[in-house]
């Protein structure tokens, strides 16, 4: 498949033809014909990532129509990099892009990540559909509160917990874009497994909590956080916190984990609660994403009346 074909096909998508999303995925490696090159587009700037193969040439001598600019992130070095500007003309700074009608910051020069994760498109607007007007919405491993700004669009409450100040100042500006108010929010500075502690203690609940960690990470005293080892305690103490009634969406991104193996993690964790809980029907991947369907997500619903 070439690359003016699978932008038709993306243009072809109903979920994309409103033009309400203008950050969404152009080309999926292998799912479109081009094992190990993944083109996004946000608002007509590309970011074309390759894994282990050479950035495609094609790409180099001419700018395809409609695109601002093209960009190349490698996925298989080590230290990531922030993608780099080979064709075109960048943006002079952060720009706004929009996703089921909601606007957020992007930065392309602001690290490995661009400010939004175009894969967890689905469950934002799932939650969206869930939100009642009050209703109390933990996020943690916030990153920039997009399932924050999400909730928040549909008049839920909001904490949002992250270890970087600077995500959560740039989580604030996306909920500025949207003529939402910071300051009726909450924003949490820290260690989720920390604050959860801490809101566990103080009798704190939420009606809604999303649980979407990295696959590693390390906290300011070192300790290591690993999906496939320390999930299991993540969603004890998220049920710990859920009010009755309300739902817990759990998320990984690790591909070594099979959804069988991610699934097996979730309900250990919610053995380890002694919270009665169902399970919903499992997240999806967005239909631009048409290769390997590596995002695990699991919806959780805790039973009315039922605590610890």
């Amino acid at each position: 498949m070439s690359i003016p074909q699978a932008i038709a096909r993306r243009a072809a998508l109903p979920e994309l033809a409103t033009g309400q999303t203008t950050a969404f995925r152009l080309l999926d490696g292998a799912g479109d014909g081009w094992p190990g090159v993944e083109i996004d587009t946000y608002d007509r700037h590309w970011v074309v990532q390759t894994r282990e193969v050479p950035f495609p040439e094609v790409l180099r001598r001419t700018l395809p129509e409609g695109c601002l600019s093209v960009w190349w992130k490698r996925l298989d070095q080590q230290d990531k990099q922030a993608p780099q500007c080979v064709l075109g003309q960048p943006p002079a700074g952060p720009f706004t892009v929009q996703e089921l009608g909601l606007n957020y910051e992007i930065d392309l020069t602001a690290g490995y990540s661009q400010g939004l994760f175009l894969d967890q498109r689905p469950q934002r607007a799932r939650m969206m559909e869930r939100i009642v007007p009050g209703q109390r919405v933990l996020n943690l491993f916030a990153y920039t509160c997009a399932f924050s700004v999400a909730a928040a669009s549909r008049g839920a409450i909001t904490t949002s917990v992250d270890l970087s100040r600077p995500y959560l100042e740039w989580g604030k500006r996306n909920f500025a874009l949207n003529d939402l108010a910071p300051d009726a929010h909450f924003f949490c500075r820290g260690d989720s497994f920390e604050w959860l502690r801490r809101f566990a203690k103080k009798g704190r609940t939420w009606d809604g909590i999303v649980v979407d960690p990295p696959s590693f990470s390390r906290n300011a005293d070192g300790k290591v956080f690993r999906v496939e080892h320390d999930f299991p305690e993540l969603v004890a103490l998220c049920l710990a916190v859920l009010a009755p009634g309300g739902w817990l969406l759990s998320s990984t991104n690790h591909r070594g984990l099979t959804p069988a193996r991610f699934r097996g993690l979730v309900e250990a964790g919610a053995s380890l609660s002694q919270r009665p809980v169902t399970q919903l029907q499992p997240g999806n991947m967005p239909p631009d994403f048409t290769d390997e369907p590596y995002l695990k997500t699991l919806w959780l619903a805790s039973l009315p009346g039922s605590s610890r």
